[in-house]
Order: C-alpha cells, then sequence, then structure tokens
C-alpha cells in the first residue's frame, strides 16, 4: 500500500468541521491505488450499516461515495446500490441529504453502462422512497448520455402508476412523476392524467399544469434542463462536489457532524418552484 493512504483514509474517518482539500487532491492523484480502499469503506458500512449509523462523528464513507462517484468506477456500483437498497431511514440515516441530491448522478455515474442494478432498485417495493426516486433520476441520465433509449425508460416508467408499486401514502409516484416530466412526457400524457385522477400521483410534488408547461416549452428545452442538473451534480471539479457544504467551516473547526435527516421528512417543493439543496447544512455558495 502506498504509504500516503492510509493518511488520506486516517483524514476522512472522522468528522472535525474542516474540509480535506489537501488529502481529496492526494486521492485525486492516487485513483487507481486508493480506489479498493474507498470500495472497503463502503463494504464495511454495507456489513453492519446500523452500528455505522450510530457513529455521529464517523464520514470515511462519506468521503468514499464521492470520490467513487467521481471516478465513474464500476467496481463500486453494487456496494453502492446495496447501500440504498437498505431498509427505509438506514440510508438517511448513514449518508443525510446525499442520498437526495447526489446519489443519483453516483449511481448513473458508476453503472458502467449497465442499468440492472438501478432498474432493480426502482422496483423494489420495500426500499426507501427516495433512493427509489434517485434510482428513477438516474435513469433519466442514463437516456440523457446515450445508455439507454428515451422509449425504453419510459416505457418502463409508464408500467409503474398502478397503485401496487408503493405504500398507499408513498409519494413515489409523484417523485416517478418528476422524472417522467424530465423526460417530455408526452408519450405519457395518459397514464399521468389517470394517476392525477385515481390519486397516486400527488399535486403536492408537482401539478398537470407543469406537465402542459413542459410540453408548451418543448423536447429539447426539457432534455436540456437535465443535461444542466447532471452538470450540476456530477461537476467535473471533485471539489465543486463538497468544498461547499456548510458543515465545512472555512478555516474553523466546528464541534459536531452535519445534521442527519428527520425521522419524519418534510415534503420537497413542487417541482414546478426552485428547489432548495437539502444536504446537510453548508456554507452557501451561489451557483455558476
Amino acid at each position: 500500500m502506498n504509504d500516503t493512504i492510509p493518511d488520506i483514509l486516517a483524514a476522512f474517518d472522522t468528522f472535525d468541521g474542516t474540509y480535506k482539500r489537501n488529502e481529496v487532491d492526494a486521492a485525486l492523484a492516487l485513483q487507481e491505488e486508493i480506489t479498493p480502499h474507498l470500495i472497503a469503506i463502503l463494504e464495511k458500512v454495507l456489513s453492519d450499516p446500523t452500528a455505522h449509523a450510530r457513529k455521529p462523528d464517523y464520514f470515511g464513507h462519506i468521503y468514499a461515495i464521492e470520490l467513487l462517484g467521481h471516478f465513474q468506477e464500476p467496481r463500486a456500483h453494487d456496494v453502492i446500490v446495496d447501500l440504498a437498497s437498505l431498509p427505509p431511514e438506514v440510508p438517511h440515516d448513514l449518508f443525510g441529504d446525499v442520498i437526495t441530491e447526489d446519489l443519483a448522478a453516483i449511481m448513473f455515474g458508476t453503472c458502467g453502462g449497465s442499468i440492472e442494478r438501478i432498474v432493480e432498485l426502482l422496483l423494489n417495493r420495500e426500499a426507501d422512497q427516495y433512493c427509489r426516486s434517485a434510482a428513477s433520476r438516474a435513469l433519466v441520465y442514463a437516456v440523457i448520455e446515450d445508455t439507454v433509449p428515451r422509449k425504453n425508460v419510459l416505457a418502463l416508467f409508464g408500467s409503474l402508476f398502478s397503485g401496487d408499486e408503493a405504500a398507499p401514502d408513498s409519494d413515489f409516484w409523484g417523485f416517478l412523476a418528476i422524472s417522467v416530466c424530465n423526460l417530455y412526457p408526452e408519450e405519457l400524457m395518459d397514464v399521468i392524467k389517470k394517476g392525477f385522477e385515481d390519486g397516486v400521483i400527488s399535486d403536492w410534488i408537482i401539478d398537470l399544469a407543469f406537465f402542459e408547461e413542459t410540453l408548451r416549452r418543448g423536447r429539447e428545452q426539457a432534455l436540456n434542463k437535465v443535461r444542466g442538473n447532471l452538470r450540476r451534480d456530477a461537476p467535473a471539479d471533485f471539489h465543486d462536489r463538497m468544498s461547499w457544504w456548510a458543515c465545512f467551516k472555512q478555516g474553523t473547526r466546528v464541534s459536531r457532524p452535519p445534521t442527519r435527516p428527520a425521522k419524519k421528512r418534510s415534503k420537497p417543493k413542487k417541482a414546478g418552484k426552485k428547489r432548495q439543496r437539502h444536504r446537510p447544512p453548508r456554507k452557501k455558495k451561489k451557483r455558476r
């Protein structure tokens, strides 16, 4: 093992309020050497997720999943999907709002062109609804990057509005409807309208007017918006992924790690409104 790697991993291991920029740069320079160790971190968490969730100062798995997503490492894909497939609340207890904000891009980036595990998560009725939502968004990214035909993903999405795919009070269908809308919903409008009529899709999350507005603007604008989302969620510069998080106080230490989502998370804002970033508290930064 490169003598530098243990030092890098040790720096990542414990949250102290400081973004480990130097260690991140070292990890980026040692991508091939450090990748197996980052995967091993996630595998260790998967082996006993509850125990790791009880360690409020533990942070190594956060750096690991973000770096592996940045590396677009296919060898990490299975363990990442397995972590996202843990029972509801456990993924949030482990990863906070990485689940709602970064997981989609991470899963797509590590899939190596194979979407089978992502589809498996989407169809997993026992998985957390936010992780399933991330799976649907990962499939949207797969369409945008020409990994899978748009018609295939829309056909899959269109088959999942029967009302049997989740618990009756789940927001699964609302989140899935957003993904349909992002891919330009023209072919599925009958399915979407019936979903609203049947009460399967919650108009608190997205309303029919947003679909109509998307149709008015046209397919290319809808798909360009998704391309922009992918560039935002998977920036070329790794530091743009993490360094601006509010939990990293520039030049200072804080006494506790970023807060994790409450057990009863508030509903997301409607798709038609500007969404706030729901990660653990971070230092605010203007988007480019």
